[in-house]
C-alpha cells in the first residue's frame, strides 16, 4: 500500500534539499525487491563519505551501495545494481539478509534541479508522476499536473508518454522494462479537532509519520504556533460558529480530542458524511455511547455511526498525553496499511 503512511519519501526530500550548494549526491532508488519485501521507491543519496535517506535494506546491503555509489560517482554512469542477499555475493559483502533487490543508482548533476522541482510541487499538495529509467542511460524526471516536464537532461520521449498515462487518482508503482514508474498523491491527512493536551503530541507524531497535520479549534489562546510547533495548519473558528474543518477526502483521518459536546456533535455529522477511511473519538466508552446514541436520535444513519472509533486507538496501556497519541496513531497506521494490530510475536507462533 504505497504511500499510505510513509515519511521517507519527504525525508529524502528534505535531506537533498539541506545539501551545500554543487553536492552532486548519487540517488539510490530501490527498484526491485523480489520476495524480499522490502518497500519499492525508497530512495538514499550518497555522498562522499555520507549517507542522506535510506533504501531500507538494513546494514545487509548498506556496504554494497556505497561502494557502488562510489564507484558511479567516480564514473558518472548510472547503474543498475542487483543484489542476491542470500546467494555468494551476499556472503561475500557479510549479509545474513535474504531475497533479492535491485536498486538503480544514478549521479546528480551539481546544477540539479528535479529534486527542488518536486519538493515544491510536493508542498503544494499536487500529484506526481516520476520515472526513474533503469540501467547506463538513465534520465530521472518528473511530471508535474501541470504538464511540465523537469529533468537534468532530455529525457526519454517514450518514457514521458507513458508516464503520461499513469494514474492521477491512486498512488501506484510499476517497473517495466526500462523504467520505474511512480505516482506519488499528496501525503494522507491527521485532522484533530480540539487543541487540548494530546494535539501537541499528536502533531508531532503524526508529522514524524509523514502525515499532513490540521489542528482546529475556536480557542486562539490555545491554537499557537508556540505550542503546536508541528502542525502544518492551525484552523481558528470563532465561538458562535461550528469548528471549520479543512477540505475532507479519502485521505483524511480524523481524531476530536475537544471533550466538549458543542463540538463532536456538528463535527462528526460533517465527517460521517465525506467518506473518511478513519474518525475516532477520545472520550470514555460510556460518554462515547451517549454522543453517539444522541446523533442517532436525531436522524444520522446507524451505518454511519458505526464507523465512529470510540474510545480512539488500541489498548496500550498508556495514560500520559503522548502515550495517548502513540495510541491513536497506531491505530491510524493500521487501518491505513490494513495491519490488525496484533503483536508480531503472535503472528509468528
Amino acid at each position: 500500500m504505497l504511500g499510505a503512511v510513509d515519511e521517507t519519501f519527504d525525508d529524502f526530500l528534505k535531506a537533498v534539499a539541506g545539501l551545500p550548494a554543487g553536492a552532486a549526491p548519487v540517488v539510490a532508488t530501490l527498484v526491485g525487491a523480489g520476495e524480499s519485501r522490502k518497500p519499492l521507491g525508497r530512495r538514499a543519496a550518497f555522498l562522499e563519505g555520507e549517507t542522506l535517506g535510506s533504501v531500507t535494506l538494513g546494514g545487509c546491503a548498506e556496504g554494497a551501495l556505497r561502494r557502488a555509489a562510489a564507484e558511479v560517482r567516480a564514473a558518472g554512469q548510472p547503474r543498475l545494481l542487483d543484489i542476491d542477499l542470500g546467494g555468494e555475493e551476499a556472503y561475500e559483502f557479510g549479509m545474513t539478509c535474504a531475497g533479492q533487490v535491485s536498486v538503480q543508482l544514478t549521479p546528480t548533476p551539481a546544477d540539479s534541479s528535479l529534486w527542488s522541482a518536486v519538493a515544491g510541487a510536493r508542498a503544494r499538495g499536487e500529484v506526481l508522476r516520476l520515472v526513474t529509467p533503469l540501467g547506463a542511460q538513465a534520465v530521472p524526471f518528473a511530471l508535474l499536473p501541470s504538464g511540465e516536464v523537469v529533468a537534468d537532461a532530455d529525457p526519454d520521449p517514450a518514457l514521458v508518454a507513458q508516464a503520461q498515462a499513469l494514474p492521477l487518482d491512486s498512488e501506484a508503482l510499476e517497473r517495466r522494462a526500462a523504467a520505474f514508474f511512480e505516482t506519488r498523491l499528496p501525503p494522507a491527512e491527521l485532522v484533530v479537532v480540539g487543541a487540548g493536551p494530546i494535539a501537541a503530541p499528536l502533531s508531532r507524531l503524526g508529522r514524524t509519520l509523514g502525515l499532513r497535520v490540521t489542528v482546529c479549534d475556536d480557542q486562539p489562546g490555545r491554537l499557537t504556533r508556540e505550542r503546536l510547533p508541528d502542525a502544518h495548519a492551525l484552523l481558528l473558528s470563532r465561538p458562535d460558529e461550528d469548528l471549520r474543518l479543512p477540505p475532507l477526502s479519502a485521505r483524511s483521518h480524523v481524531v476530536i480530542i475537544s471533550h466538549d459536546y458543542g463540538h463532536e456533535v456538528p463535527v462528526l455529522r460533517q465527517v460521517l458524511g465525506a467518506g473518511v477511511p478513519y474518525v475516532a473519538m477520545v472520550a470514555s466508552r460510556r460518554r462515547g455511547q451517549a454522543v453517539l446514541r444522541f446523533l442517532a436520535e436525531i436522524g444520522v444513519d446507524p451505518a454511519r455511526l458505526a464507523q465512529v472509533r470510540s474510545p480512539a486507538g488500541l489498548h496500550l496501556g498508556a495514560e500520559t498525553p503522548a502515550g495517548i497519541a502513540l495510541s491513536i496513531l497506531s491505530e491510524v497506521v493500521a487501518v491505513m496499511h490494513g495491519g490488525s494490530g496484533e503483536p508480531l510475536s503472535a503472528r509468528a507462533r
